[in-house]
């Protein structure tokens, strides 16, 4: 008698039956092994990769996604263009905010876009009910913390309270704040503080702000706050800051007689900086620049020679500021006095006249009355707004992107002297006339276009069609001519050379031949097209040195900087290639070219060798290819094997790797013209 046969479907059965499992709770039911797997895979072949921060830490709803929803709703509803930077804590100037660069851990879009908004109205409304205009105010904020965090607890709710009065469809948000867990973070500076435990005179600040249903009822020890809080919410819109500094004085004294220190804030709360608003850039500049006008004796005599007013004839009317004595001296230089034929006082009385229209301190200012103050709204950029933009940066051995771990700068580039460019032109003159031909004669796009009811000739193809509907009884198509066009293309292109280390001399030689032959040929076509170098001394600090840029006309400044290039730093391409896309992004041409320019491969110190460097470039150029930018390489990379990671990088037949370094001032325009046709 043969043994009885055990079905893995019956064991797996009793197992459920044993633990009280239906098929449908696990999924099994439906599903075989493959959609299983299907299921297990779907997130990373799908879902968009994770972002962490350059230490590894996971990181919430990033800024940079929601930057424009945010600064539109921000300017709806203050009614001027208010601008966001980066800051954390979150943070306001008075003319700005400033919010976290990203939302913590964990990840949940729609909480974290309700934080962001929270934050930034909060501190968007710190300015606009006016409770930092007060300069006393903010004076007694600066020097006292604890009861700074007091005033802040209560502006806090005050802000709130008003948004939700002027704005009823902000209510419901705002309510729903307070129960998120991140948002309620409570925070001195950037420690995070237990919210279990808080001392009882803290508590009822809190009420209304953040929700942790652990707290007690506190008891008489509270009543300050409590007392201050109902004074809050019957607050009406006059004289705001200086009741609120009032109720936070009475609650520092309170704290101090309970020896407490200042109350944590709450993470969407941000923080206040009154040095921000108190700072006098004027000042600082000027003691900064002290040094700069001589010894003290030496200022005493400019100082006194100031004084007595201009340098002979008419005295400046007496409401006049006071005029510096080299302004003085061009202004007497420059006057009708001043013999026009005297070639001795040409130099000076042009020097004059520029010096008239680029000072503040000029004859229109007297005449208008405007303050010299109201003449420039310029104000020194924060240290989180340095001009740059950071970029994030694909770990391939994680699968994760590094949050902004790179930022690229766009300075100028240096420049020299004018005859470099005048020499190579002059070398190169044949190779110029021969380049400038042949793009000329891609200025127009010239193709036949079918399907047209009228034409220079028949199209074969829709005329056999139309006679064939004929034949079967339908109407047919009466478009059948086609006709020959030339119509200008919308192109823009944007070139990217490299300028590491590693191109110093005979290479970037050859780079500056070519970028000013391959710019004497797109002079000549007329298509919109920038030129940069680029090279990095750290992740930080990746400098896109822009040689000329897409709105620049050529002009003597452009010729220095394309003829007198420097090689310098390292070669982290994916963030130059990430930026340059966004550049390319930017422009309105149909059809945008990035051409890369290198001696070699994706390199830098640490971990941005090998694999890493090539696979983060081949992720930049896989972006910038979503974007619409057609990215080609030519690689001037003297190495064996070097074919193998071009093409992993830009993909077969996207590069063009030249055995003679040679041939690349020829070979450049050779290739954008075979891009274009």
């Amino acid at each position: 008698m043969a043994a009885p046969t055990v079905r893995p479907e019956d064991l797996l059965r009793q197992t459920m039956e044993e633990y009280g499992v239906d098929e449908a709770d696990l999924g099994l039911k439906e599903a075989d092994d493959e959609e299983a797997e299907l299921a297990l895979l779907r997130r990373f072949l799908f879902a968009p990769p994770e972002r962490q921060l350059t230490s590894g830490e996971r990181h919430g709803l990033p800024l940079d996604r929601v930057h424009k929803r945010l600064r539109a709703l921000f300017t709806m509803l203050d009614g001027r263009r208010v601008e966001i930077g980066y800051s954390d804590p979150a943070c306001t100037d008075n003319v700005k905010v400033y919010l976290p660069k990203a939302m913590p851990a964990p990840l949940n879009d729609s909480e974290d876009l309700l934080v962001f908004k929270a934050a930034g109205l909060v501190q968007l409304g710190f300015s606009r009910f006016h409770l930092l205009d007060d300069r006393r105010v903010l004076g007694e904020l600066y020097r006292d913390w604890v009861l700074r965090s007091a005033f802040h607890l209560l502006a806090m709710r005050y802000v709130l309270r008003r948004w939700g009065e002027e704005f009823p469809g902000l209510k419901q948000d705002l309510a729903r704040v307070p129960y998120i867990e991140k948002a309620g973070t409570l925070r001195v500076n950037l420690t995070e503080v237990p919210r279990d435990g808080l001392p009882g005179p803290f508590l009822p600040l809190y009420q209304g702000l953040v929700v942790c249903l652990n707290w007690r009822e506190p008891g008489p020890e509270g009543d300050p706050a409590r007392e201050a809080v109902r004074a809050v919410d019957r607050l009406g819109n006059v004289g705001v800051a200086a009741v609120l500094l009032g109720q936070a004085q009475l609650l520092r004294e309170s704290f101090r007689r309970h020896r407490l220190g200042p109350p944590p804030l709450p993470f969407y709360g941000g923080i206040i900086r009154p040095e921000w608003i108190l700072a006098d850039l004027a000042r600082d500049l000027a003691a900064e620049n002290e040094w700069k006008k001589g010894n003290k004796p030496l200022r005493q005599l400019m100082d006194a020679m100031a004084r007595r007013g201009s340098i002979g004839g008419e005295p400046p009317p007496p409401d006049a500021p006071k005029l510096g004595l080299r302004a003085r001296l061009l202004a007497k230089l420059s006057g009708p006095s001043t013999p026009s034929n005297a070639p001795a006082y040409g130099k000076l009385r042009d020097e004059a006249n520029a010096a008239a229209r680029e000072t503040r301190y000029g004859a229109a200012t007297w005449q208008s009355g405007t303050s010299p103050e109201s003449l420039t709204d310029d104000r020194p950029a924060k240290p989180e707004d340095d001009g740059g933009k950071s970029w994030d940066e694909w770990d391939d051995t994680a699968g994760v992107y590094r949050f902004e771990a790179t930022k690229v700068f766009t300075p100028e580039a240096p420049t020299g002297p004018l005859g470099s460019y005048e020499r190579i032109v002059e070398a190169n003159a044949p190779q110029i006339k021969q380049i400038r031909r042949r793009f000329a004669a891609l200025r127009v796009d010239e193709r036949w276009v079918s399907g047209q009811p009228d034409g220079s000739e028949i199209d074969l193809n829709r005329a056999i069609l139309a006679v064939t509907d004929i034949t079967a009884g339908q109407t047919p198509d009466d478009r059948i001519f086609r006709r020959f066009v030339r119509a200008k293309q919308s192109v823009a292109i944007l070139t990217m050379v490299d300028l590491s280390g590693s191109t110093q001399g005979h290479v970037i030689h050859l780079e500056q031949t070519a970028m000013v032959l391959f710019a004497e040929g797109l002079r000549t076509l007329g298509f919109a097209h920038a030129f940069y170098g680029f090279g990095n001394t750290h992740p930080l600090d990746c400098q896109l040195c822009r040689l000329k840029g897409f709105d620049e006309a050529y002009g003597e400044s452009v010729y220095k900087r394309l003829a007198n290039l420097r090689a310098n730093g390292a070669t982290r391409m994916g963030a130059f290639i990430r930026h340059a896309a966004w550049l390319l992004d930017q422009r309105p041409e149909s059809r945008r070219i990035l051409m890369v320019v290198s001696d070699g491969k994706p390199e830098d110190r640490a971990e941005y060798r090998g694999k890493h460097g090539i696979r983060d470039t081949a992720m930049a150029v896989a972006e910038a290819r979503r974007l619409g930018v057609h990215v080609y390489c030519v690689s001037i990379d003297p190495e064996e094997g070097a074919d193998k990671y071009l093409a992993e990088i830009f993909g077969a037949g996207r590069f063009l790797k030249l055995d003679d370094m040679d041939s690349l001032p020829i070979r450049l325009p050779e290739v954008f013209r075979d891009l274009i046709t």
